[in-house]
């Protein structure tokens, strides 16, 4: 008899329903998206006919359109940064003054038509008005849209006396993040998978920042976190050095153009981003409770991403653990797989944890904030993981991706402003929000569903196997 895959997921709990079996088999491996993913698509579409209405009204212009090349550019720029940020569900809700550059931008390539109907385009000083203003217009797109808001300075020596344990910090975002903490006095934990890596990473801060950090504000301590065992060594080891945390910034992350298992069985994305950070933060957590009750504030900051905007429901499929023999994995991985649908997920997960853990300490009395960010489409390693074809591309057309994305040192404004605002050291403010461009932005349906945040919460528990405090 041919044996079958051996597959264990830990129930929410010992009474798990029935239904609740039939709701994850009608989860479609294509999972219908959400509505912020809808209204971005309307979005892009409204601005295209947008700008081809001002197109048309230029071609059937009396005195015919003046089609002005910097006014072209500074239009196209803009409208092109909108609707290719809305693929990456960049705008879930469009503020005002993105609604007013929009609105400029169109202005702009309109203007030479209709100063020429009233005869004063011919003039040079006019015509250099109006390119002043087109510039004017890219730079506050490239600002308001790319770059985003940045967080308040930080003065030299502000940090001193307070520790943050950053995962995955020896590249992109988390080293920026490290770097500028370090650089305002703070020990900075370098919680990551390669020692060789987070060595050097480590070494090029002390050597950039000129004598303003000294080596034993950087400490070291190898986690990787798809790993259960190195999460609670990790734990052991932190408590060794004797460095106590008042911030915790969970920044490792993955995404994988194929699937694999971790070392538990699990899918390396949702072990990766979700599970390894869950087990993470219980193990840390009973330290923070103690820091608050000394009267320090301590905070969580969970760097998410607006991919969980992607689906309109969360497939508890995702949290399986794969047991048995050899065959049994074999038969797993050769299950479908998709890069964003995982990504998606797993981010999704980081989103139900954030609101859960917030409500959590909330009921408990604490006032420790949870938050997630988004740090937006960063130029980062993430893609070293994807097909070979993939990363040439990004290497080749880096150059021009750069009006487009933010740098590693841009990505991590938003940690920084949730790590260190002081309008945001408790959750008297703010706890359990999604924050983008450093404000909190609205949930989806999805997001906001505390039952699935629930159960969620009790099956990673059980795979954990990890109580919680709180």
């Amino acid at each position: 008899m041919e044996r079958k895959c051996e597959i264990e997921q830990e129930p929410l709990n010992a009474s798990s329903s029935e239904s609740d079996s039939e709701d994850e088999e009608e989860v479609p491996f294509h999972v219908p998206t959400s509505e912020v993913v809808f209204r971005g698509h309307v979005q892009s579409v409204v601005s295209v006919l947008a700008v081809a209405a001002a197109l048309a009204a230029m071609v059937y212009a009396p005195n015919g359109g003046v089609f002005d090349p910097m006014a072209c550019i500074a239009c196209g720029y803009i409208f092109g940064v909108f609707c290719f940020q809305n693929t990456f569900v960049e705008w879930p809700a469009v503020p005002c003054h993105i609604l007013l550059l929009l609105a400029s931008a169109l202005a702009s390539l309109l203007a030479p038509t209709g100063l020429q109907h009233v005869g004063l385009w011919a003039t040079w000083g006019v015509k250099c008005v109006a390119w002043a203003i087109d510039v004017a217009i890219v730079i506050s797109g490239y600002r308001l849209m790319v770059r985003g808001p940045a967080y308040a300075h930080l003065g030299e020596g502000s940090l001193e006396g307070k520790t943050f344990v950053i995962t995955g910090c020896n590249t992109g975002i988390g080293y920026e993040t490290a770097k500028t903490l370090a650089d305002a006095g703070a020990t900075v934990v370098f919680a990551c998978r390669s020692e060789d890596k987070a060595l050097a990473a480590m070494k090029k801060i002390v050597e950039e920042c000129a004598g303003q950090v000294q080596e034993e504000q950087l400490v070291f301590v190898p986690l990787d976190t798809s790993s259960f065992e190195s999460v609670r060594r990790f734990a052991g080891l932190l408590e060794k050095t004797g460095v106590k945390p008042q911030t915790l910034i969970l920044n490792a992350g993955v995404m994988l153009s194929n699937r694999s298992l971790s070392k538990d069985g699990l899918e390396m994305t949702m072990a990766t981003n979700h599970f390894g950070h869950f087990l993470l933060v219980h193990q840390l957590l009973p330290g923070l409770l103690a820091a608050e009750g000394r009267g320090e504030k301590p905070r969580i900051v969970i760097v998410g991403s607006n991919m969980s905007y992607l689906h309109d429901r969360f497939d508890f499929r995702e949290l399986e653990v794969v047991s048995g023999d050899e065959k049994a994995k074999q038969l797993y991985m050769e299950k479908p797989y998709e890069l964003f649908r995982s990504y998606g997920q797993s981010k999704l997960a980081n989103l139900h944890f954030t609101t859960e853990l917030a409500r959590r300490l909330q009921a408990k009395g604490s006032k420790i904030p949870v938050n997630q960010i988004h740090p937006g489409e960063v130029l980062t390693e993430v893609m070293r993981d994807m097909h070979p074809v993939i990363v040439k591309l990004n290497e080749i057309f880096r150059p021009v991706a750069m009006g487009f994305m933010k740098t590693p040192t841009q990505g991590a404004f938003c940690t920084l402003h949730l790590a260190t605002d002081p309008a945001l050291a408790t959750s008297d403010n703010i706890t359990g929000a999604h924050f983008v461009r450093c404000s909190p932005a609205p949930l989806s349906r999805a997001g906001r569903d505390k039952q699935v945040a629930a159960r969620l919460w009790d099956i990673s528990e059980n795979v954990t196997k990890e109580t919680s405090v709180v």
